[in-house]
């Protein structure tokens, strides 16, 4: 069936945090715009993700403690001459004026964390605090019936099949025997959820990147903004050089979308795009991916049909996070992203295939995958394992293993942990020379007393220490692997977002090889050539950037 043509003044393609942002702030300026979701959820990978939102010296700092020279110094030194220098201005510029915008005129909202060092924190123009944000958490009963069209969180993230919580939340349920605090905080979340489930699949407390996502969806529905689910956009229809809208097919029918003022193209970049996956992607890297199921890079794809073109010589083509890989009860695969809850505590130690340590555990995600990929180099296939022993699996669990070994039992029954009463049974189980981890076991034991660890600078630095257990001393990040029985989860170079995407200008605009502009066509969030170029500089150094270029380009179309 074909429906009637539609005009509006902007069409945003993708409602991941980047496009929601863009149609957010279009409609703050009083455009009339419409977004298109080809999935039957809206959120995109934003709504799995942690949520933290880099921007540096938004309203959130505390007076004093950065300024924008610092915070262009800390990148130029990061980012080398991979820096883009009329692209960073324009995101260190809009990044706090998109933040009080909608914290302003919508019910996004944001707080610092009250100490969230920059990744690469040994840098000049670091800090220890005030750059990284999180959402407040979000109550979607509000959102009624449109709750069921949120992307759910990662199931591996949630307790009792269905309840999010974030670091605050987890301190206080494993705290709750022992705080009469806690247990009354505890007590308040499982209530609440309990309620909850009475009316929703799932509990409506949303934190990280699900209440982002959450905010910013009610936001446009309060505003009463056409989100489209369910609904693909065919090839764009050019004129004059430029595109002026799109063929949709919807499951009410096909029909005409036109813009008077421009596309936003935010499909969530090519992450799940086979072909470009073997074309830019390294060999090791899996085939599983926490990135949402939609990001097949339409993007990409319908820009380049109209003359835009993807960018190059990143540092990386894509973000990287280790994962481990396990079968659901509905045959699927969760790809688990260990980010921070695990590889930074002491007590657990990374090896390669020959059982030896290869980088610092307590380094980024991103950087611990670049050393990943090194060290399984002409190893297709292969792995490198975590490994922990049994203090350490009851204080922090390991990967989708909760604390206090909650449901350890079924993740050594499925094969997702290995598990051995000895280390040399536990390296004959991985298939790995006992000798060689024993050393590698040894050696690691040795740097606790000292806390330095002479190798690979484990806890050498802020960041680093952050991740560690700051109740442990000398060093938080060093720990005795000691305890029988000993658990390996075998971990994956895994990937979290593109970095390479399309060429844009400071105004967000799709650029052509020879640097003409696509007109009326813009490009943010992961169908964006990142502006940190392959490198990761701090948390929510992606949405951060999809945030700020969504504002950009919908405050460009209605001429701000």
């Amino acid at each position: 069936m074909s429906l009637a043509s539609r005009e509006v003044d902007l069409i945003v393609l993708g409602s991941g945090a980047g496009g929601m942002t863009a149609a957010l702030t279009a409609a703050i300026f009083g455009l009339d715009v419409a977004l298109v979701e080809k999935t039957q959820l809206v959120g995109g990978t934003s709504a799995r993700s942690a949520g933290s939102v880099w921007v540096p010296n938004s309203r959130h700092s505390a007076p004093g403690t950065d300024d924008p020279d610092k915070a262009l110094l800390y990148l130029r030194c990061a980012l080398g001459n991979r820096m883009r220098e009329a692209m960073t201005h324009a995101y260190l510029d809009a990044g706090p004026a998109m933040i009080a915008l909608l914290e302003d005129n919508s019910e996004v909202a944001f707080r610092p964390y009250a100490h969230h060092p920059d990744y690469l924190a040994t840098l000049p123009g670091a800090t220890l605090a005030g750059r990284v944000l999180e959402p407040i958490p979000f109550d979607a009963v509000v959102l009624g019936q449109h709750f069921a069209n949120l992307r759910p969180p990662l199931p591996e993230f949630t307790l009792f099949g269905g309840m999010m919580v974030d670091r605050t939340d987890i301190a206080h349920l494993l705290n709750a025997s022992k705080s009469a605090r806690s247990l009354l905080y505890a007590a308040g979340l499982v209530s609440r959820y309990g309620l909850h489930r009475v009316r929703f699949a799932r509990g409506a407390r949303l934190v990280m990147g699900n209440a982002l996502v959450g905010r910013l969806y009610y936001s446009l529905l309060q505003r009463g903004v056409p989100v489209m689910t369910s609904t693909q956009a065919q090839p764009l229809i050019a004129q004059d050089g430029g595109v002026i809208g799109a063929k949709v097919t919807s499951p009410e029918g096909t029909f005409t979308l036109t813009s008077r003022r421009g596309i936003v193209l935010a499909t969530g970049g090519i992450s799940r795009n086979s072909a470009l996956r073997a074309e830019l992607m390294p060999s090791s890297l899996n085939a599983h991916t926490p990135v949402a199921e939609g990001a097949t890079g339409d993007g990409a794809r319908f820009a380049q049909r109209a003359g835009g073109h993807l960018g190059s010589e990143h540092a990386s083509n894509s973000f990287w996070s280790p994962i481990s890989l396990r079968k659901r009860r509905d045959g699927s695969i969760a790809a688990f992203p260990h980010l921070v809850l695990d590889r930074g505590k002491p007590g657990l130690i990374a090896v390669d295939p020959d059982g030896k340590r290869f980088v610092s555990e307590s380094t980024n995600y991103h950087l611990f995958v670049e050393a990943m990929f090194g060290a399984l180099k002409d190893r297709p296939g292969q792995s490198c394992c975590l490994i922990c022993d049994d203090d350490f699996i009851a204080k922090y669990g390991l990967g989708m293993v909760r604390p206090r070994r909650l449901n350890l039992a079924g993740a050594i029954r499925d094969g997702y942990l290995t598990r051995a009463d000895t280390i040399a049974g536990l390296a004959q189980a991985l298939g790995m020379p006992a000798d060689a981890l024993e050393r590698t076991i040894a050696r690691h034991n040795s740097f606790v007393a000292t806390g330095v660890d002479v190798d690979f600078g484990k806890g050498s630095d802020a960041y680093q220490r952050n991740l560690g257990d700051a109740a442990h001393k000398p060093n938080p990040c060093i720990g005795l692997l000691a305890k029988p029985p000993f658990y390996a989860v075998n971990v994956f170079p895994g990937d979290i977002g593109a970095s390479v995407g399309l060429v844009t200008n400071e105004q967000a605009q799709v650029l052509r090889q020879d640097g003409s502009i696509v007109a009326g066509l813009y490009a943010c969030g992961n169908d964006m050539d990142s502006i940190m170029a392959g490198i990761y500089p701090g948390p929510g150094i992606t949405l951060g950037p999809a945030m700020a270029f969504g504002y950009i380009a919908a405050r460009h179309a209605a001429g701000k």
